[in-house]
């Protein structure tokens, strides 16, 4: 017998002293200026870039010197400058892609950015992999933040 748990999501919140408008942008247009490739992209150490195409069907694509070298998910809502959404497979089957949600609230002086990562199910690591990145986003939304002030 076997039985399919679903895990929960994982939520990440963080506040940036910026608009929602620049923190989306920051977040979706300027991926390579804070994402932390050189620890945390497939190429590790060849990866020069990472672009996410803004738009629904927009592919998220790391890159090197010499061009594409991993698709890392596939943007399916575009909303700036409340919320983009995305399947999340760097290094792994899109079959078993996760997905993402990022929404941009505006508070006094600045943005919440909260980040929902769903789809565990779908891998067979699924509990580890939840593990994995309950401390991964959070090393990534530090760079996000830091490049934010």
């Amino acid at each position: 017998m076997s039985i399919n748990q679903e895990l929960a999501p994982l939520v990440k919140g963080v506040w940036v002293p910026t608009s929602p408008q620049r923190a989306f942008d920051l977040f979706t247009r300027e991926m390579s200026a804070w994402w932390p490739l050189r620890t945390h992209s497939v190429g590790e150490e060849k990866a020069t870039e990472v672009r996410l195409e803004g738009a629904v069907g927009g592919r998220i694509v790391e890159y090197d010197e010499d061009g594409p070298l991993e698709l890392w998910g596939t943007v399916s809502d575009w909303d700036p400058p409340q919320t983009v959404s995305f399947s999340w497979h760097p290094g792994s089957d899109p079959k078993q892609a996760g997905h993402v949600t990022v929404t941009f609230r505006p508070v006094d002086g600045g943005t919440v950015v909260e980040l929902t990562h769903t789809g565990w199910e779908r891998r067979p690591d699924g509990a580890a992999a939840r593990a994995g990145y309950d401390s991964g986003w959070d090393y990534v939304l530090d760079f996000y933040v830091t490049h934010a002030r």
